[in-house]
């Protein structure tokens, strides 16, 4: 008997040493602006014993503009996070600088915050104690330059030697193409991009023994004339294409309509989530794709509440068309007093109402937990390698979404 009331003493002891040393750490991050690397979840017992990681990828992108959200991140439901990112010169150069609205010379942001954001430093440093890695985005978004670029094979290894710099100074090996053009590209162009993929995938591997290179895609790249669109060869050069399985209606499109739907059959649509990853995997080993997710929905200005409504173009006094986070979208939802619907076909829900300030008719497509959760079991039934996030910091400090993560992928 007095055994086992010293078991329960020493069990009581070491929960209030344990909930002590947290309140303890919790202050000392907030005195020092620290992030603090654990679930907002936990609890004490969950240190005495290790924490499980995801059974798939969870390759999340962190953009510079998210960087103040980056102390809501949970470290434990991550494998890989992609800082977003350095923008490339057609000469392989770092862009430095770029013009502001009012055409004065500064730094540019994703650049800026990649040198003196300690932030960006302390995102590293819980990564490294969590076990997730850190991969560096390298970003070429402008057309005319991003030929430039690739037909000038003598830009190549400047390029290369910049990026070995940056991921050295950081203690880091993984990077992540993100190679996009506002129209389409021929086939040449498409051929030439595997070839640097290949390029940069060789380099690092031999500057860096454990390196990693994910590419990201298009989601029709393989029906449309993308840079993207050589996905045998794309499949081959990199060790993991990140497909943006998004934006199949955006705030310039004729009509709104779900982001990322599972099924095609509504109004207008030829494409979807469904038919898209049939023609990713004829090409594609599994095990090299990652499935991206929108953590973001887009409002559009419509004539009427129906489904996939007509946009009208916006203006001043009937406001604009435009993209909303996750976090913004559960706020709206909730000062609205609205319960969205359910969209059947794309398996998405979506909502409409009168915008109290302008009078106008507006419709939201977006993900939630239910829409999320339908994506994972098709990732999971397609054994893909993992999931993908864009982005990180954009469920603000809600925690649902974690949660999701960890019962799709970690429970």
């Amino acid at each position: 008997m007095k055994s086992e009331v010293r078991i329960v003493a020493v069990i009581f002891s070491l929960v209030i040493i344990l909930a002590v040393t947290g309140s303890f750490l919790k202050n000392i991050s907030k005195q020092e602006k620290l992030l603090y690397p654990f679930s907002k979840n936990s609890d004490i017992f969950s240190f005495l014993t290790p924490h499980k990681k995801p059974k798939y990828r969870v390759y999340g992108y962190l953009p510079y503009w998210s960087l103040d959200s980056a102390k809501y991140i949970q470290y434990d439901k991550l494998t890989d996070i992609a800082y977003f990112g350095l923008y490339i010169n057609p000469d392989g150069t770092f862009k430095e600088k770029v013009l502001d609205d009012e055409g004065y010379e500064i730094l540019e942001p994703g650049y800026k915050n990649w040198k003196e954001n300690k932030t960006v430093d302390e995102i590293i440093s819980n990564a490294k104690k969590n076990g997730v890695r850190v991969a560096l985005t390298i970003i070429a978004h402008d057309d005319e330059e991003n030929d430039e670029f690739l037909n000038c094979r003598e830009c190549w290894p400047v390029l290369m030697e910049n990026v070995k710099k940056e991921l050295k100074n950081k203690g880091l090996s993984d990077a992540n193409l993100n190679f996009e053009y506002a129209e389409y590209t021929d086939d040449k162009m498409a051929l030439k991009f595997t070839e640097f993929v290949k390029y940069v995938n060789d380099e690092l591997d031999k500057s860096f023994s454990d390196s990693f290179l994910v590419v990201s895609a298009f989601a029709d790249s393989a029906v449309k004339p993308r840079i993207s669109s050589s996905l045998l060869e794309l499949g081959r050069n990199s060790d993991g294409i990140f497909i943006m399985a998004y934006d199949f209606h955006r705030p310039t499109s004729d009509q709104a309509g779900p982001v990322a739907p599972i099924d095609g059959t509504y109004a207008n649509s030829d494409y979807d989530i469904n038919t898209m990853l049939k023609d990713f995997l004829s090409k594609i080993s599994p095990n090299k794709l990652i499935m991206g997710i929108p953590y973001y929905g887009y409002n559009w200005v419509v004539e009427n509440e129906d489904r996939y409504a007509k946009r009208i173009e916006g203006n001043e006094e009937r406001g604009y068309s435009e993209s909303l986070v996750y976090d913004k979208i559960l706020r709206d939802l909730e000062e609205l007093d609205i319960e969205p619907l359910w969209d059947e076909n794309a398996q998405v829900p979506f909502y409409s109402y009168t915008s109290p300030s302008t009078g106008s008719i507006r419709q939201v497509y977006y993900e939630n937990e239910d829409s999320l959760r339908i994506k994972y079991q098709i990732t999971k039934n397609n054994s893909l390698a993992g999931i993908g996030i864009w982005a990180l910091g954009y469920d603000g400090d809600r925690s649902e979404l974690w949660n999701l993560i960890y019962d799709e992928f970690i429970k």
